[in-house]
């Protein structure tokens, strides 16, 4: 296949075999490729005289000619050879092929270059409706060609014919080749079938998976009710359903607009008039229909039903009449009639917006195949080009696939460029609009669309729609009840509510272990959230939320080092968008105790998965509001410093933590003073080296906790002594203290079942058994406290076990490992920024990654290159760091 491709004008040429499912089942896989090769060999020496392979796609080759003549002779030739081919297994092989010349427009190299524009779509539904053996032309084709045939080749005219995606009917005419059959049924266009299916200016862009699922559907339902919000694409989904399955259908496919209907009573008139049913004055509209459709094989599409859903018993009565009637509904809700199955038409498949794939990957997205085709409409030169595809992936992404919203932003490039457009997206819906006089009300704006299914809302669920704009990213039920009710506010249980707005296609549902969450799409909840700010209750749904909030972290914080840490730490993951509201919330209404409360709950949460850099930012923007209760303060001033010592940050661990223990000091319980000692003691004996300070602080901390009787406080501070001396200056006698207060601190945890602790515990444990020299209790620790941070998605604890195994590697004179444990933690240092690893390394003599000699920079970087799971499998000997 070339690497260049022909531009200008050129004649597109498809080619596919007739039946080639039926054909590959009846064969099998093995023999049917052995067909297939013979058919493609035959293809490809016929097309050598002057012919280009775009792709060939299993049994199917696109293929491009610089004239028509040549294109001509080629088919004829393709044909004969095909017909002379001796196939294996007495296969009989018939192919269609349809050409068709125009303009040969190529995408940007970048973006994978294969042809663009309506040309090339001709060329492809002409040949999809040929049959196999037949060679069908465009009169385009045909006007290069006429007075310059083959030998042997002559023209049959079949007349013009409408085309799927196709705005005006085409002349079609057939390649009449000598000694090879010219007689074939009529072809299979729009118009061999009673319909009314309208006309599409624009072509169906992707939804392969959505039309074969639809159709598979449609195959086994006599009702197929496609549901989703404003903006989804139902309609156009519907009618291209309809024009696949319009074969099917001998007595016609129908489509009834009911978007004007807004009396439920008129829909069988209406389905009358598409019908082109006559009904007079006297009779009734749904006793005519229902006479007309009695034993018909026929499709009714239904297009916009939800503002009329009492007219489903209409629907049904039509079902009821017409044993071989199917209908295609779409509609923002179900219309709950007995067999009905509906189908939730998804948004456009999206790329990955924060990992962008090469450019031909990126544009073989369908959100942005779409959003390029509406471009190059009113852009013809507009292309992907690496300069604007990120800023293409964040728009088709904000917009959540779609296509209503993507086809309105793609008009936008004729004023502006993708990366212009980011920001004002950002703003609101109001970029999203169009003049085109060809679109309805509703459909010139994302907001009229939407604002569409808003006014089929009563009152009460109005007001739930804009109260649920308050969550990001969705909400859990009970938090929905908590912000949303109470239910005389809204008319009914929240609940009720929230199933009413899903059914409307307003709600999006998905399952969270087991557990229903909902969420609105973006440009939804845009629109909601307008509604929420300019109403009178706007604040006070801000704060109930943030209360919600505050609640769901508190309930959560003392699991966060239990035995069911994971899950909790994935609730608040799950929930991190609405816990950064809610501390924006608080902080902008100059709440102190509520964002204090919030960020003392959460900080652990921040440090065990990775989010250090910005728990530091909301801690510190907690100290800075005014604040009369010491209490209150010292809860932020406690979170603010396990950041601050997670962080290696020496100078804001000893201020937070220190300002914090003169509070405990000063105004404390002596539970308070104890934990206030211990937190202060680990900036002076981990990070400054201090422990001529840090020794005395956790001697009294642990007074304190035996004095009270806390056996968590005893086993926090064990360990803290423990660590202290194996830390220390290393003699014999003090590693042996440390490990015997790390061993009951151990004892203590392991009693508890809290497996954050158990996991430090282990880390002190094998840090003392690998300074006395027992390198295999040392590797049994601490591959066990691995797993334990694995469990938990500990990105802190996760650092220095990799950093610990390494150093027993190189203790061991494994320094291949040791160098690629070096580059996978210091991975996971860059990405989450902990900094203790890089701490210990100037304390105890680990080197960092920049220290590492240049001859073993390769695997340093191999480590720094591993995903997560391949560095944990490495870490725990289970997987080779080499490719």
């Amino acid at each position: 296949m070339a690497t260049a491709l022909p531009s200008g004008t050129i004649t597109f040429v498809f080619t596919d075999i007739e039946g080639s499912t039926k054909l590959g089942l009846a064969l099998g896989t093995e023999r049917y490729h052995q067909v297939l090769e013979v058919h493609t060999r035959a293809l490809r020496d016929a097309f050598a005289d002057g012919g280009t392979e775009v792709r060939i796609e299993g049994d199917a080759l696109f293929v491009v000619f610089p004239s028509a003549v040549k294109a001509v002779r080629a088919a004829a030739a393709g044909q004969r050879a095909l017909a002379a081919a001796a196939f294996p297994h007495g296969a009989t092989v018939r192919v269609r092929m349809g050409m068709h010349t125009g303009d040969g427009a190529v995408g940007s190299a970048e973006a994978g270059a294969d042809y663009v524009g309506i040309d090339v779509v001709r060329a492809a539904r002409i040949a999809a409706v040929a049959h196999g053996g037949q060679v069908l032309a465009s009169g385009a084709t045909v006007a290069l060609v006429r007075q310059d045939l083959p030998a042997g080749v002559s023209l049959r005219d079949l007349g013009e014919h409408r085309l799927k995606d196709l705005a005006q009917p085409e002349l079609i005419q057939q390649l009449v080749i000598d000694g090879l059959p010219s007689d074939f049924p009529p072809i299979r266009t729009l118009d061999r079938m009673p319909n009314n299916l309208p006309t599409q200016v624009t072509t169906f862009i992707g939804r392969e998976a959505e039309i074969a699922e639809g159709l598979r559907l449609l195959g086994a339902t006599r009702l197929l009710t496609l549901t989703g919000p404003g903006g989804t694409g139902k309609t156009r989904l519907s009618l291209q359903l309809a024009v696949e399955a319009a074969e099917s259908f001998p007595d016609g496919a129908f489509w009834v607009p009911l978007a004007p209907i807004s009396d439920p009573e008129l829909v069988p008139s209406t389905i009358a008039h598409s019908l082109g049913v006559q009904v007079s004055g006297s009779e009734s509209p749904l006793q005519r229909v229902t006479e007309h459709v009695r034993g018909k094989q026929m499709l009714l599409v239904l297009d916009n039903m939800e503002q009329i859903l009492p007219a489903a018993a209409s629907v049904a009565a039509l079902l009821a009449a017409g044993s071989q009637l199917k209908i295609l509904a779409s509609s923002r809700a179900p219309l709950h009639i007995s067999g009905e199955q509906e189908f939730p038409v998804p948004p456009l498949e999206l790329p990955d917006h924060l990992r962008l794939p090469s450019l031909d990957v990126l544009a073989q997205s369908d959100a942005v195949r779409l959003f390029i085709e509406r471009a190059m409409a009113v852009k013809p030169d507009f292309r992907i080009t690496a300069e604007n595809a990120s800023a293409v992936a964040e728009i088709v992404f904000h917009l959540e696939g779609l296509p209503l919203a993507i086809e309105l932003a793609a008009a936008r490039v004729k004023l502006l460029t993708p990366q212009a457009m980011v920001p004002r997206l950002k703003k609101g819906l109001d970029l999203l609009a169009s003049a085109s006089a060809d679109r309805t009300d509703r459909q010139r704006t994302l907001r009229g669309a939407i604002a569409w299914s808003y006014d089929l809302l009563d009152d009460g669920i109005k007001r739930l729609f804009a109260r649920c704009a308050v969550f990001v990213g969705g909400a859990m039920l009970p938090q929905l009840e908590a912000v949303c009710g109470p239910a005389d506010d809204v008319g009914r249980a929240v609940l009720d509510g929230v199933s009413e707005l899903f059914d409307q296609s307003l709600l999006r549902r998905q399952e969270v272990d087991g557990e229903p969450r909902f969420r609105m799409l973006v440009t939804i909840r845009d629109y909601a959230l307008e509604k929420l700010e300019s109403s009178s209750e706007a604040d006070a749904i801000h704060r109930r939320h943030a209360n919600a909030y505050i609640a769901l972290a508190e309930d959560s914080a003392p699991h966060l080092q239990g035995t069911d840490q994971k899950r909790w730490l994935d609730v608040l993951e799950l929930e991190h968008d609405n816990f950064r509201a809610a501390l924006d919330c608080a902080i902008e209404g100059q709440r102190t105790e509520d964002a204090s409360r919030l960020a003392f709950a959460l900080w652990r949460f921040w440090q065990v998965r990775g989010h250090l850099r910005e728990g530091l930012v909301w801690a510190e923007r907690t100290l800075a509001l005014p604040s009369a209760d010491p209490s209150v303060r010292a809860r932020a001033l406690e979170a603010a410093g396990g950041i601050a010592y997670w962080l290696a940050d020496v100078e804001r661990a000893k201020r937070f933590y220190g300002e914090a223990n003169e509070i405990a000091k000063r105004d404390g319980r002596a539970a308070e003073r104890a934990l206030a000692a211990y937190n202060y003691s680990f900036a002076f004996m981990v990070l400054a080296r201090e422990p001529a300070v840090g020794i005395p602080l956790l001697e009294e901390s642990l007074a304190a906790y035996r004095e009270v009787g806390d056996p968590a406080g005893i086993g926090r501070a064990a360990w803290a002594l423990g660590q202290a001396y194996v830390l220390g200056d290393a003699t014999r006698d003090a590693l042996l203290r440390g490990r015997d207060y790390v061993r009951e601190a151990y004892k203590q945890h392991r009693a508890l079942g809290n497996q954050f602790d158990i996991g430090w515990d282990l880390h002190g444990i094998g840090l003392a058994a690998f300074k006395l020299g027992d390198h295999d209790e040392a590797e049994r620790s601490w591959t066990e406290a691995t797993r334990i941070f694995a469990d938990a998605d500990d990105a802190s604890g996760l650092l220095l076990m990799f950093s610990n195994l390494g150093e027993l590697a190189k203790a061991r004179g494994d320094l291949e490992r040791h160098d690629t444990l070096v580059g996978a933690w210091t991975a996971i240092a860059e990405r989450t920024g902990v900094g203790l690893a890089g701490t210990l390394g100037n304390t105890e003599g680990r080197l960092v990654a920049s220290e590492i000699p240049l001859d073993r920079q390769p695997a340093m970087q191999r480590g720094r290159a591993m995903q997560p799971d391949a560095a944990l499998a490495y870490a725990l000997g289970t997987r080779s760091a080499k490719p």
